[in-house]
């Protein structure tokens, strides 16, 4: 590749790979050094050297940015990096992936996925997001539904909305849309917007019989699970320290019918305890913020003093920009019109403030056991969680136990320590069980008039918003568990974006070039395969009475000392182990480990709080679908619809784990996503700083290659994109060659059909010289598989032959439309014209009458004055001799 002209100018531009503040970086040939490279000048006058036999051309769009990555002639790592580069600094933060983001029922219906990347902007884009924009893309998606050409339709979150809901319709099969990128990527504004574009698709200008529609309800569901989800960490002001799947049905007009939310691992030691800069969750600060002014009744019942005077929330009690009582004050409103009750929003919040007097609680060492140093704090949490005030001072000054000898129950005295532990747990425990009740009751709201989606429903699309991957300064049990779940989302993108492929091409006996891609299989074996996985581990550590954090950890070692996944991170290491996971190392700390993996309750603790005189309190610790260990899907808003729970005395001797649990749910979750048509967004964060305008490149490229983008961009070109069975390509495609059908056959030969119809095709396009790329199509054993070129040009030939159609209908019509029009206006005109004959004839009658009446007076008068002047001179004569005459006598 000769990139030099004469006397060696530049005349060209290549990558810069591995630059250091770019990843990738167009650059210019300046010249060729002494050793043979390339002396290549960045856009800021950088010089590097480019070995000529690694430079790579840079396809000038790309330096534009397009709207389509595989628009791209020339694709690489660096055209891809720049491209979503160059858009984002543009303010165009969504990119799409071939005609699968744009395309609503023709490609994506075929291809079974679509793949957005978007980068969060970190500022507001005005009218992106606007009823008009919304009303855009369902009137394109509508108006393309037919003809699979939706190639004009720019990428935007709304693009792969509007095709998961037309391609439900079409092909009566449930979608999912699942929505993964790192912590801050802007996965909940996603989840958000992708919401709000589903409710507002056929939603009732007025509220029918004084209810709420169904679509507001679930508009209305977000700012409650925000305030009681989410909180602000290092990286993300909004994080959602929780994972949700919304499961929404639609009847068969396409209107939204019902929502169920299912939700997973709410991060519990979150309640009690923050790093620096970070926040719990948001319902903390907005009930010290607002409850006064939204909540009259009770505002001053709870006793709340502002954040910052609270153990669980002085870390950081500020966001800045975001008024904490204004939000309490909307998620009220939020609950009113989900139809909460005064009791329960009272309950609700009184248990809140429980939680937050719980952190101020001091312990000290007593006669009998620790005791609560302030008397008045004891009285105020008496009054919030309606319990007696020798009940809730026993259960911390005591711990009742089981005597080994006499089997009678005895109390035991706590230290501070202890009663400060019971404190935290308490917290924790009450808190959480809060969260389900009120996915619980939010589903119940949202259930729609049929009590919710049915069991037998089709039309359904679900939206997985779960944790981004995690990596702190310090990572505990909850960070292994969110990364694990990422783990588990990322082969189920790789399973469902090459290996099902590749393998669905071998079936099928498709010539094929198999690509490699980075596969997770090696780390999830060794977080979760037993017996030796390090979950597996942790259950068998925690529930063993003898073990200490310390065997634990040994274990681990011991276990992994040769594996490059599961490691110790150095020599000296003594209380963490290193996981190199697919988006790169992480350390846990194995310390609390065992401790949150076990997760118990005392039982004199949830004597207490069943004791408790509040309706609510006792159901969160007595009912089934709020204790974890009773219930089928802990954690996910109640039992699970499709299995039979054990009963509570068979639970009760299970040793389960809260990694066994999420374990189950994670299965449960990806097995769902299998039984659905999944489309894929992935969100990019461009910096750690939540700045707008700031990319940090290396970071996204990092970002870029876990999400599997470049492998999947790549399959998706290399690939045949569309795939369809015999009998639906013939029916499909026969329009093209009407004289190829199926005759008097009762059993036709699809497949030989199939292929006499490309093959005629791909004749017309060379006689048309526009041929077809090499191996567009190939015929399987079941299917026929095409690429995205041929697709698109097909379903072009298509319109075009219907065209034809249409216009000939529309001829005849028109044609027979003249013809009575002019039958009509042929005998109004012929009456038309004996009219005007008519009136013409009468005219000229009285015409010529009054000319013959003028004539006859005329002659009359000029024979009158004839006779008159011949008088006239004969008087004269006559009197001119009479005169002469009488002269003469």
């Amino acid at each position: 590749m000769e990139m030099l002209g004469a006397g060696g100018k530049a005349s060209g531009r290549v990558w810069i790979e591995d630059h250091p503040t770019e990843g990738w970086a167009p650059g210019r040939v300046d010249s060729v050094g002494a050793s043979g490279n390339y002396i290549v000048v960045d856009d800021q006058g950088s010089k590097f050297e480019v070995p000529q036999e690694k430079a790579r051309p840079v396809d000038p769009n790309c330096l534009k940015g397009v709207e389509d990555l595989l628009s791209l002639g020339d694709f690489n790592e660096g055209a891809l990096l720049h491209n979503v580069r160059q858009r984002y600094f543009d303010d165009l933060i969504y990119t799409g992936i071939g005609s699968a983001v744009l395309t609503a029922c023709g490609l994506a219906k075929q291809w079974g996925w679509a793949c957005d990347p978007t980068v969060n902007p970190f500022q507001n884009l005005p009218g992106l997001y606007s009823e008009a924009k919304q009303k855009f893309y369902r009137d394109r998606s509508a108006a393309a539904g037919g003809s699979g050409d939706e190639s004009d339709l720019p990428p935007h979150l709304f693009s792969v909305a509007a095709a998961a809901y037309t391609t439900m319709l079409s092909d009566a099969r449930n979608q999912s849309i699942i929505i993964s990128g790192e912590s801050g990527a802007g996965k909940t504004e996603a989840t958000k917007r992708i919401l709000t574009y589903f409710a507002n698709l056929q939603r009732s200008g007025s509220a029918v019989h004084e209810k709420m529609s169904i679509e507001e309800q679930v508009l209305r569901s977000n700012p409650i699970l925000e305030a009681f989800g989410n909180a602000k960490t290092i990286r993300n002001d909004n994080s959602s320290r929780f994972g949700k799947f919304i499961d929404i049905e639609f009847d068969s007009s396409g209107k939204l019918q019902s929502a169920r939310i299912s939700n997973y691992l709410l991060e519990k030691s979150r309640i009690v305890k923050q790093q620096p800069d970070e926040r719990g969750y948001h319902a903390f600060y907005q009930l010290c913020a607002g409850a006064k002014r939204s909540l009259p009744d009770i505002g001053s019942m709870l006793g709340l003093r502002p954040a910052y005077d609270h153990a669980y929330t002085s870390v950081c009690t500020d966001i800045p920009g975001v008024d904490d009582a204004g939000m309490f004050e909307e998620a009220v409103e939020c609950m009113d019109g989900l139809g909460f009750s005064t009791e329960e929003k009272n309950s609700v919040f009184q248990l809140v403030a429980a939680v937050v007097h719980l952190g101020d609680m001091q312990f000290e060492e007593g006669d009998d056991g620790s005791r609560i140093c302030d008397a008045a704090l004891t009285a105020k949490m008496c009054e919030l969680l309606q319990v007696s005030k020798e009940d809730f001072t026993n259960t911390f000054q005591y711990r009742t136990m089981e005597d080994p000898f006499s089997k009678k129950m005895i109390n035991m005295p706590q230290d501070p320590a202890s009663s400060s532990n019971t404190r935290h747990a308490m917290a924790k425990h009450l808190y959480s069980r809060l969260f389900d009740w009120l996915v619980w009751r939010i589903n119940q709201s949202t259930a729609g008039k049929g009590g919710g989606p049915k069991k037998d429903a089709t039309k359904k699309i679900g939206i997985l918003d779960i944790y981004g991957f995690e990596v702190f300064e310090w990572n505990s049990f909850e960070q292994l568990c969110i990364n694990f779940a990422n783990e588990k989302l990322q082969q189920h993108f790789n399973s469902h974006m090459f290996t099902l492929e590749q393998r669905l091409y071998a079936e099928e006996g498709i010539s094929w070039s198999h690509i490699q891609w980075q596969d997770n299989q090696e780390i999830i074996d060794n977080l979760e395969k037993r017996p030796l996985g390090v979950f597996c581990i942790l259950d068998s550590e925690c529930l063993m009475p003898s073990s200490t954090d310390q065997t634990c950890l040994s274990k681990i070692y011991n276990t992994f000392k040769n594996s490059k996944v599961v490691y110790k991170p150095s020599r000296f290491a003594s209380t963490n182990f290193a996981v190199q996971h697919y988006a790169g190392e992480v350390v846990y700390d194995v310390i609390p480990g065992a401790r949150k993996n076990t997760d118990k309750l005392h039982a004199d603790i949830i004597t207490l709080l069943k004791s408790s005189s509040m309706a609510m309190c006792c159901t969160l610790f007595s009912d089934p679908r709020f204790t974890p260990d009773m219930q089928g899907q802990p954690g996910r808003g109640g039992p699970s619809p499709t299995k039979r729970a054990p009963e509570p005395n068979q639970r009760a001797k299970q040793n389960v784990t809260v990694s066994m649990m999420f374990r189950q749910q994670l299965d449960q979750l990806v097995e769902d996503l299998n039984r659905t048509n999944p489309r894929y967004i992935r969100c990019i964060k461009p910096n750690g700083h939540k700045q707008a305008h700031e990319m940090d490149s290396l970071d996204v490229q990092r970002q870029l290659r876990c999400a599997g983008m470049l492998e999947s961009i790549r399959i998706r070109r290399a690939g045949y994109s569309v795939r369809r069975p015999f009998k639906e390509f013939f029916n499909r495609f026969r329009i093209l060659c009407p004289h190829i059908s199926t005759g008097r056959s009762l059993d036709p030969d699809y497949k030989e059909l199939s292929r006499k119809i490309l093959m005629e095709v791909e004749a017309k396009f060379e006689a048309q010289k526009q041929p077809l790329e090499a191996k567009s199509w190939q015929v399987g054993r079941s299917k026929v598989f095409l690429k995205e070129e041929l697709q698109g040009r097909l379903e072009k030939t298509i319109g075009e032959a219907v065209k034809v159609f249409v216009l000939r209908i529309q001829r005849r019509w028109r044609g027979f439309r003249a013809r009575r029009r002019y039958r009509a206006m042929k005998a109004a005109t012929l009456q038309v014209q004996a009219i005007l004959r008519t009136l013409r004839d009468r005219t000229l009658y009285l015409a010529e009458l009054q000319k013959s009446k003028a004539s006859v007076t005329l002659q009359a008068s000029l024979r009158m004055l004839a006779q008159r002047s011949g008088f006239v001179k004969r008087r004269r004569q006559a009197v001119r001799i009479q005169n002469f005459g009488s002269k003469g006598i």
